[in-house]
């Protein structure tokens, strides 16, 4: 398979008693090479020149969470954007692979930065009786978060709509033979997270901002501004535009003003028209 097509394109299992009814996660896009801004005040797209992040304040905690690196490792990656930040003065903290599990992500809340390189579901059908909006995949095996977390636990945090068990298609393989990994809701966010403080969240997977859903969720926790795709990208582009950005970051100190460098030198993703979109807290 061609890596630019390889896409982060998945299936959610919505899951009712014993029986699993699958749903095909939405594609979408864009073709905008702007920068999508938006405050959480209800107001228009605010523009560039009167918006901007600084990183006062910010904790100078970073957190690389790459459970993608289960399915797509790129420790190149990984180990460049490391030292990208803590040549910012972060302290970096990296859970890779299998490693990236529930914990990390309801500890974001002590960091300043949180970057989520993972599979991203999207759940547009109010009949499936589940949250709608943006799932991030962890890097556990159903299976595995049991082992860890118990079986009642997660049973439990699945019925309450807190997680929901995804696979990522691979051709000729029935879905009832491929790994079910644990994806985490909008909801598990709201209610199980911790409280952010000014934290600057950037989710690199498929359908971030399909909706709004997740994004004024991230905002509404504490954080200071919520960055992802649009829609569907494939997993090359968004590593490239994420390293991008955070050596416009190094070099500005705005996570605002780095992400307009990064759509002006990378841009939009030319295999599926996604773009990358910001929410930020209006009172900064």
């Amino acid at each position: 398979m061609d890596k630019r097509l390889a896409t982060y394109t998945v299936i959610l299992l919505i899951v009712i008693a014993v029986v699993g009814a699958s749903l095909l996660l939405r594609e979408g896009g864009g073709n905008s090479g702007k920068t999508h801004t938006a405050t959480t005040s209800g107001g228009p797209p605010t523009g560039s020149s009167t918006t901007s992040i600084n990183l006062s304040g910010v904790p100078h905690k970073a957190l690389i969470y790459d459970s993608l690196a289960r399915e797509f490792p790129d420790p190149r990656e990984v180990s460049t954007l490391k030292k990208i930040l803590e040549s910012m003065g972060f302290n970096v903290t990296v859970y890779y692979g299998a490693n990236a599990t529930l914990d990390p992500l309801v500890g974001m809340g002590q960091y300043g930065l949180v970057i989520i390189r993972a599979h991203g579901a999207y759940n547009g059908d109010p009949s499936s009786g589940k949250p709608l909006g943006a799932y991030v995949y962890t890097g556990m095996y159903v299976i595995e978060a049991e082992a860890v977390y118990g079986v009642k636990n997660i049973e439990d945090g699945i019925r309450k709509g807190y997680y929901a068990p995804a696979v990522i298609p691979r051709p000729g393989v029935p879905l009832q033979e491929l790994p079910k990994y644990l994806a985490v809701s909008p909801k598990f966010f709201r209610d199980i997270a911790g409280e952010m403080n000014k934290t600057i969240v950037f989710f690199t997977g498929c359908y971030g901002f399909q909706d709004d859903r997740l994004a004024k969720v991230i905002i509404n926790k504490g954080a200071s501004a919520y960055i992802a795709w649009d829609g569907n990208v494939t997993w090359l582009h968004a590593d490239e535009f994420l390293l991008e950005w955070a050596r416009d970051l190094a070099h500005t100190g705005d996570p605002l003003r780095a992400l307009e460098m990064a759509n002006e030198t990378v841009g939009p993703d030319p295999d599926t028209g996604a773009v990358v979109k910001i929410l930020v807290r209006s009172n900064g």
